[in-house]
């Protein structure tokens, strides 16, 4: 769709003028702090047991969620992409184990095959979206979904978050799990880790 690539421009751009202000740091993916990034990803991780798994980050950023894991000492098979060629570049280059590369998963290049990766991730990646975001967060985990063996996990900003940003898109809990139990009804919601977020856990 034409809008999405327009969103897409218009993210690729946010990140790379975050990242020239601030380098690798948390606060050039926008995260609020490190603890609040890392603490996502302990929610998405809690999907199931990642040792030995194949991993496909979407969103990777700086590929932090890969040295989240090898800090934990959780040895995967670790795929990252992201839009924004800055960030792939830097992720490669302080994470020279792992594998990164510029890729839009609804974008024009032939996708990923059905079950490629035992896990498919995705955090913060809905938030900047303008033109039918909901259309785009569904079609975005469809696709997850289906090149996914095991299972999908990812979050979003929550209409139930009590401040809101009018800027940002925030997708509604409950119809994102009713969209979500169409594809899986192994599913788990968890709105306990931060007052305007939410994940969901999708088990084949």
């Amino acid at each position: 769709m034409s809008g999405w690539n327009e969103d897409d421009l218009e993210t690729v751009h946010f990140y790379e003028h975050r990242l020239g202000q601030f380098g690798e740091d948390a606060r050039s993916l926008n995260w609020g702090s490190r603890q609040s990034q890392e603490r996502r990803f302990e929610v998405l991780a809690s999907i199931g047991d990642l040792a030995n798994q194949s991993i496909l980050d979407v969103g990777c950023g700086l590929g932090d969620f890969y040295r989240w894991l090898v800090s934990r000492g959780i040895q995967t098979d670790y795929t990252g992409i992201d839009l924004t060629p800055g960030m792939v570049e830097k992720a490669a280059s302080r994470n020279p184990s792992a594998r990164f590369a510029v890729h839009n998963l609804l974008g024009d290049t032939a996708p990923f095959q059905e079950k490629s990766f035992d896990f498919v991730f995705a955090s913060g990646i809905f938030y900047l979206r303008r033109i039918q975001p909901q259309e785009y967060m569904q079609e975005m985990i469809s696709t997850m979904f289906c090149i996914a063996r095991k299972g999908v996990a990812f979050n979003s900003l929550s209409t139930w978050s009590a401040e809101r940003d009018a800027l940002e898109y925030y997708a509604d809990p409950i119809k994102t799990l009713e969209w979500c139990a169409e594809l899986s009804k192994n599913l788990i919601l968890r709105h306990d880790y931060h007052p305007g977020d939410f994940s969901i856990l999708m088990k084949k």
